[in-house]
């Protein structure tokens, strides 16, 4: 996997956290997918664990080649944060499509076979299903279908709320799936083949502004799964809804990446 001179952030987007500055926060950062803060774990191998926060500060402040690369040393105990990492910097730093496209399907392949060492773990099942998605959009849902992928999120999606039905990033992710086959497809055959619903997308959607009402990236997706179900029908509601991600405080280089993108979407709409 290439995992080397990755474009950075800017530095007003970084934060520099330390590692008791991140235990502190971690509730507020990690209420979407209920991801324990692991130097508060017992009962694993503490070395993995100082590896894991070292990783996950990285990813925090802004760093994601270097929690990229801590995670794939970390095997299947880095999965996760191997795979957010990935999906954040081909989401917003990434200017390369073949580059992007390599090291998704990489990582796709080193977490599915982390997930098969922890299958009861919810975040290894979501980050599959996470790392699919961000694949299937780059090569065209419409073709992501026709190769299977798209049950194959479901089914990893399904399995994470099975076994934390409070994953609000799987309940964001599912309205999501909804959305994007309703709006390739249309609603009957979405329905009849694929089992899509809208009135499914908007009850996950609702599901998780619940849950996590004051991260940005609720909203922002919440407001693209409109985009795709109801177009300018819903420009009202989208207006509202990249508004509220814009004015909440980033507690992170990511929530400042995603309040940047939403600040970008509320003049086009």
């Amino acid at each position: 996997m290439k995992i080397s001179n990755w474009e950075q952030l800017p530095d007003d987007f970084k934060f520099d956290y330390s590692q008791k500055d991140l235990e502190l926060l971690w509730d507020e950062l990690h209420a979407g997918d209920c991801y324990q803060y692991p130097l508060n774990l017992e009962g694993y191998d503490e070395s993995v664990l100082k590896k894991q926060a070292d990783a996950w500060l990285d990813y925090h402040n802004g760093d994601f080649e270097g929690a990229a690369k801590k995670g794939l040393e970390l095997a299947e105990h880095g999965a996760v944060i191997l795979a957010k990492s990935v999906a954040t910097y081909c989401d917003y730093l990434c200017e390369d499509e073949d580059l992007a496209l390599e090291l998704l399907t990489d990582a796709m392949e080193f977490c599915e076979e982390a997930v098969e060492s922890l299958p009861d773990c919810a975040n290894a099942q979501f980050v599959n299903a996470l790392l699919i998605g961000r694949y299937s959009q780059r090569i065209s849902i419409t073709k992501a279908l026709s190769k299977g992928l798209g049950g194959k999120v479901k089914r990893y999606l399904d399995k994470t709320l099975e076994l934390e039905p409070n994953h609000a990033e799987a309940h964001t992710a599912l309205g999501l799936y909804h959305s994007e086959i309703i709006n390739k497809v249309g609603s009957m055959i979405g329905g009849l083949t694929y089992g899509a619903k809208k009135s499914i997308a908007i009850e996950h959607f609702e599901k998780s502004i619940e849950l996590t009402p004051n991260i940005p990236i609720t909203s922002i997706e919440y407001a693209n799964g409109l985009m795709l179900l109801e177009g300018d029908k819903a420009s009202d509601k989208i207006y509202e809804l990249y508004e509220h991600a814009v004015n909440q405080e980033a507690k992170d280089a990511i929530q400042n990446c995603d309040i940047s993108f939403a600040s970008d979407q509320l003049e086009e709409v």
